[in-house]
């Protein structure tokens, strides 16, 4: 994601090796290197500017960096396919210059690598776009454990930060400080920088394999946070308030499920004994095992409906009446 710049060092970063360079490089060789069979140059891999994410490596992060990355082979476009192995690093270099600072006010340090391959047919074309600066981009893939607010501290995954990048607090734009590297997957050769100075991809494996830039939503009412949450459609940052206001309404939705399991399991109860006055020949155990699968509408629908059948059937007629409604001033409708 972030790429890095192919970096020449007044003509002596691209060439055959010295001594001490195949002394480095016979680590990693089953034969002995010859200095004419071998293409070294040098890369910056990363450093701790802002990149274009707005995130940048701690400068505790690419010490670690340096040592991690020795060893790590070159492909093209991390297509992590063997046969696009290209080139190896053998050395690395943190190099900190105090007379260029950057865009938040501290010295810039930047990660350097010298890298072989070997001079062969297949690679003489890649040789010859190096030196031309046709291949000049570069990127690399490693994996780190924290991303810090560069407001607060906390990391930005967490409750206790409520900053988004990208945004300006505390008169400073906020941005993440990836921390805590891990491992070093591999460097690529690619089209498109992220970086300006030297870009870099970051593959953080323990935060998420593909990195989607946190989203601060809008909203008060917990049905507009919610909303705005699924329109966003990716990671999603909280502030304080409305931490609180989805807490205080899940709080309220819990106790009215409560409420509303216990007002379905009465239901289900009237309807059994409905069922039991007004269907005799029903089978009440299927019936129970029925209602599970219906849902409380339609448990309250069919109470209604058997309450009105059972109202039927209990209709009450006087033994005695007066087919006029009017009582006999001798009571002989109640004589025997």
């Amino acid at each position: 994601m972030e790429p890095l710049s192919i970096t020449k060092n007044a003509g002596t970063a691209v060439g055959a090796p010295d001594e001490e360079a195949l002394g480095l490089i016979a680590r990693f060789t089953r034969s002995t290197p010859k200095a004419e069979d071998l293409y070294i140059f040098t890369v910056t891999l990363c450093d701790n500017e802002i990149d274009r994410d707005n995130e940048r490596f701690s400068v505790e992060a690419l010490q670690t960096l340096s040592e991690l990355f020795v060893g790590v082979t070159g492909i093209f476009d991390h297509s992590m396919k063997s046969s696009d192995q290209t080139a190896r690093i053998y050395k690395t270099q943190v190099i900190r210059d105090e007379s260029k600072l950057t865009s938040y006010g501290e010295p810039y340090v930047r990660l350097k690598a010298w890298c072989y391959m070997l001079r062969t047919p297949k690679n003489q074309e890649l040789i010859d776009e190096i030196e031309g600066g046709i291949k000049k981009e570069v990127s690399v893939s490693c994996s780190v454990q924290a991303k810090l607010c560069s407001v607060c501290g906390h990391d930005l995954r967490s409750h206790e930060c409520c900053h988004a990048v990208g945004e300006t607090a505390q008169g400073k734009t906020c941005h993440a400080i990836l921390s805590e590297p891990t491992d070093a997957y591999e460097w690529s050769f690619v089209a498109v920088p992220a970086q300006k100075n030297a870009g870099v991809s970051k593959s953080m494996r323990k935060i998420a394999s593909t990195k989607k830039q946190d989203t601060t939503v809008s909203g008060k009412t917990p049905e507009d946070i919610m909303k705005a949450a699924v329109a966003a459609g990716g990671n999603v940052s909280l502030t304080p308030s409305q931490l609180q206001a989805m807490a205080s309404y899940l709080e309220i939705m819990k106790s009215d499920a409560a409420l509303v399991k216990e007002q379905r399991q009465d239901a289900e109860k009237d309807v059994l004994a409905l069922a039991a006055f007004t269907l005799p020949e029903a089978d009440t155990v299927m019936l129970g095992e029925m209602l599970g699968k219906l849902s409380s509408r339609e448990i309250e629908m069919l109470r209604k409906a058997l309450g009105a059948r059972g109202d039927a059937l209990t209709v009450c007629t006087p033994a005695f009446r007066q087919e006029d409604g009017k009582a006999a001033p001798d009571n002989s409708p109640f004589k025997i």
